[in-house]
């Protein structure tokens, strides 16, 4: 049975949020890619999306402040919060065949990422 879009996207903020990173894994696509533009990262598979959540270099979690989803994609409003000062940031989820083929993170301004322990990190 495959979870509604807006039930998916929840629950991967959740299963984030509790480190559960088989859980989180299991809700990606084989071939899922992550961008963030701002940053120019790029991420071309699940492992490499769990093990960028995974090896994040400070303690986090997300707060879910909204969700808009239909039958295959989805934006959530969150707030990051870790740190620094907490970020405000819009994810856009793309689904096929019930599961997360694409992640797109918009953060409010341009900015140079900090060094990443994740090896599946691209620059473009």
């Amino acid at each position: 049975m495959s979870l509604a879009t807006r039930d998916l996207v929840l629950l991967h903020w959740q299963l984030a949020n509790a480190q559960d990173w088989a859980g989180l894994g299991r809700l990606l696509h084989p071939e899922m890619t992550y961008e963030a533009p701002q940053s120019r990262e790029r991420i071309r598979s699940p492992p490499g999306y769990v093990d960028f959540f995974a090896t994040w270099p400070q303690p986090w979690r997300v707060e879910v402040l909204r969700c808009i989803a239909d039958h295959g994609s989805a934006m959530t409003q969150i707030s990051f919060i870790s740190s620094a000062p907490p970020m405000m940031g819009l994810t856009l989820f793309d689904l096929k065949d019930g599961l997360i083929l694409r992640v797109t993170d918009y953060w409010p301004d341009p900015y140079e990422p900090g060094p990443r322990a994740s090896k599946h990190v691209e620059r473009y």
